[in-house]
């Protein structure tokens, strides 16, 4: 096996990338020594030149290839060509491989990969793993940032570690002199998207914690949200509880859950837990309510906001 290539997949994007930035750091490689390919982009022949080729400026230089299986696409004598490279790689060079998936071990490039490559599942971060996670994403920049402001951006980004990324940098900027963030600083700048305004206020309508539904809807308002939609997304998402205690009923894992709704694994998390936490009965009661409230505001029985504002104060 060769102690220059190494493989890692994952379904998260976010932690493979960390994960990969993390094993760069390892051989302490000068930037300019690190390349970065993708084979939706470049050429293949062109990438295996350059694991091919002497590196003239330093001792070693690092390869990162994205998407290999399109390698699956090209002709055999291709990836013949790989399959060499993988049994005899140039020593200058250290081959990091990322995928989201590994090929079947039964294909020529599959069968390769499992033989040469150090190969490492990237795993999915627990609920519990991520405040610490968090902190030190900041203080890898100087950073602090108090409990209360990490359980807040965990909210408002619903685990989505690629938006955590962006708002980060956001708040970095903001709080650059002082290197501090605090709560306030994330409701100042991070803002819900209304999907997961609507999941929050759903399942606080659900566990009837009427200040918090109160309270959310009356945001929505103020950001000119209309009240129609508003109901209509309470709505999709009660289906969504009901469509997923079904499924759990069936047997149902969280990862397939998430691969059903197409939905990332934290966001799936939540979903589970909620479904689970309330019962078949209760969720058809409020779809026949809230279906007749619809009808009611559609036919002019009722203004839109005072209906809505007004199931939602007594539900």
């Amino acid at each position: 096996m060769a102690e220059s290539i190494y493989l890692f997949h994952s379904t998260n994007d976010f932690l493979l990338n960390h994960k990969i930035e993390e094993k760069i750091k390892e051989f302490n490689v000068d930037p300019f020594n690190i390349i970065k390919y993708d084979l939706l982009e470049n050429s293949s022949d062109d990438i295996l030149e350059d694991l091919q080729t002497v590196s003239f400026f330093a001792e070693k230089k690092v390869i990162v290839i994205r998407n290999i299986d399109e390698l699956e696409k090209e002709d055999e004598f291709v990836i013949k060509n790989w399959v060499t490279y993988f049994e005899k790689p140039n020593p200058d060079v250290i081959l990091i491989i990322a995928m989201q998936e590994l090929l079947p071990e039964t294909s020529l490039l599959g069968g390769a990969l499992f033989k040469y490559a150090f190969i490492e599942k990237v795993k999915d971060m627990e609920k519990k793993d991520y405040p610490d996670f968090i902190k030190n994403m900041f203080k890898k920049y100087q950073y602090q940032i108090t409990d209360d402001a990490v359980e807040a951006l965990l909210e408002r980004t619903n685990l989505d570690f690629n938006l955590i990324n962006q708002e980060a940098e956001k708040l970095m900027l903001f709080a650059y002199d002082t290197k501090e963030i605090n709560e306030k600083a994330v409701i100042l700048l991070v803002s819900r998207n209304l999907e997961e305004n609507i999941f929050e206020l759903t399942n606080a309508l659900l566990s009837k914690n009427q200040t918090k539904t109160i309270e959310i809807f009356y945001d929505l308002v103020a950001r000119n949200e209309d009240p129609l939609r508003i109901l209509t997304n309470i709505v999709g998402k009660v289906r969504e509880l009901m469509h997923t205690k079904l499924l759990l009923d069936k047997g149902y894992r969280q990862d397939q859950i998430a691969e059903h709704f197409h939905i990332k694994s934290g966001r799936a998390y939540y979903l589970v837990k909620n479904a689970q936490g309330v019962n078949f009965q209760q969720l058809e009661n409020h779809i026949k309510k809230l279906s007749k409230l619809d009808y009611e505001i559609k036919s002019g029985k009722i203004d839109k906001k005072l209906g809505l504002e007004l199931y939602l104060l007594g539900a």
